[in-house]
C-alpha cells in the first residue's frame, strides 16, 4: 500500500514511531499557521509529536485519506481549501455540525480508528466576533463568500441569532444556502447587489479569500468596492476572516473610516484550539490554548 508521502506535492519527513497531525489543502505549506500553533501546544505539553502541512491535489485526496487511516501515527488535524467540501465523501464519518454546514475543517481519529470530520470555523468566528463587537443575537450582518469557511461562519452566526444577508459570486449558491436556513426558521436572505443592502448592515464579514497573501505581504485586492464602506453605519464592524496579512486592504479602508475592525487571527487561534481538543481529548486544553496564543 502506498504511504502518506506518495500523495503529497511537498516534501514531508514522517519519522517512524512519532505521532503527527497535519493540515491538508492545496498548498498549506505556503503559509498555514496550524503547524506553528500545534507544535507550540505539543511542546508545552511535553509531547513528542509534530504537525505538518500536506500539499495535496483533489485527485490525490482519496488516496491520502486511505493512507492516513492506515497510519496509526496520524492523530488528526486541520483542513484547508479546496478540500473542506470534498472530504465530506472521503472520511469514515462526519459529525452533525459539519454535515449541516456542508464542510469539514478538522479531522479526529476515534478510538475505533475511524477518521471523523468536524467543523470548528463557525464557532470560533462567533466567539471572536462577540469578543470585539458584542453579542451576535439581533444584529444584521452582511456576509460575503460561501465557500467552506463561509458556510460554516454563516451557519453559526445564523444559529447564534443574527439576521444574515449573504452574497456569493455564484448567486445560486447564496440562494440555495438562504433557502435551506430560511426553511428552518432562520432569518437568512440572499442578496445579489452589495451596494443595495450595505447601509442596513451592523457588520460586514468577508469570508472570501480576496485579500489573502501567501507570503504575508500586502495585498491591495478587496472583495467589494471600498467606496461602499462609506455607506456602513458609524457603529458597524468589519470582520475579515483572513489572517494573512493581518491588515487586509478591506480592514485598512474600514479603519480609515473609523469603523471597528477585526482580522481572522483570533478566529484562527480559536478553531485551532478546538480542533486540537478534538484530536487529543485527554490533553490539557487550557495549557495548549495558552501555548498557541503565545506564538
Amino acid at each position: 500500500m502506498s504511504g502518506v508521502s506518495d500523495f503529497l506535492d511537498n516534501s514531508v519527513d514522517l519519522p517512524a514511531g512519532r505521532p503527527y497531525g497535519a493540515i491538508m489543502g492545496l498548498a498549506p505549506s505556503k503559509g498555514a499557521r496550524s503547524p506553528i500553533l500545534w507544535r507550540a501546544a505539543f511542546d508545552a505539553l511535553g509531547m513528542q509529536a509534530d504537525f505538518h502541512p500536506f500539499d495535496v491535489t483533489p485527485e490525490n485526496l482519496p488516496g491520502l485519506v486511505k493512507a492516513l487511516k492506515a497510519d496509526a501515527r496520524y492523530l488528526g488535524g486541520a483542513v484547508a481549501v479546496p478540500h473542506k467540501e470534498l472530504l465530506l465523501t472521503e472520511l469514515d464519518r462526519i459529525d452533525e455540525a459539519a454535515r449541516a454546514i456542508g464542510a469539514v475543517n478538522a479531522i479526529r481519529r476515534d478510538p475505533d480508528g475511524a477518521l471523523v470530520g468536524a467543523n470548528t470555523d463557525g464557532l470560533a468566528a462567533v466567539e471572536s466576533f462577540e469578543a470585539t463587537a458584542g453579542p451576535v443575537r439581533g444584529k444584521k450582518l452582511l456576509l460575503l463568500g460561501l465557500g467552506g469557511a463561509g458556510k460554516a461562519v454563516a451557519a453559526c452566526f445564523a444559529l447564534a441569532g443574527a439576521e444574515l444577508m449573504v452574497w456569493n459570486r455564484d448567486g445560486a449558491k447564496a440562494r440555495e444556502f438562504a433557502g435551506v436556513y430560511s426553511a428552518s426558521g432562520k432569518p437568512v436572505r440572499a442578496v445579489s447587489d452589495i451596494a443595495s443592502v450595505i447601509a442596513e448592515a451592523d457588520a460586514l464579514i468577508n469570508c472570501t479569500s480576496v485579500g489573502f497573501a501567501a507570503d504575508s505581504s500586502d495585498n491591495d485586492d478587496a472583495p467589494l468596492d471600498l467606496a461602499l464602506l462609506d455607506q456602513l453605519p458609524a457603529h458597524a464592524a468589519v470582520f475579515d476572516i483572513i489572517y494573512q496579512p493581518l491588515q487586509t486592504a478591506l480592514l485598512r479602508a474600514a479603519a480609515a473610516r473609523g469603523l471597528k475592525t477585526l482580522n481572522g487571527k483570533s478566529m484562527n487561534l480559536g478553531q485551532a484550539v478546538i480542533a486540537f481538543a478534538l484530536a487529543l481529548p485527554d490533553a490539557d486544553r487550557d495549557k495548549a490554548a495558552a501555548a498557541m496564543a503565545a506564538v
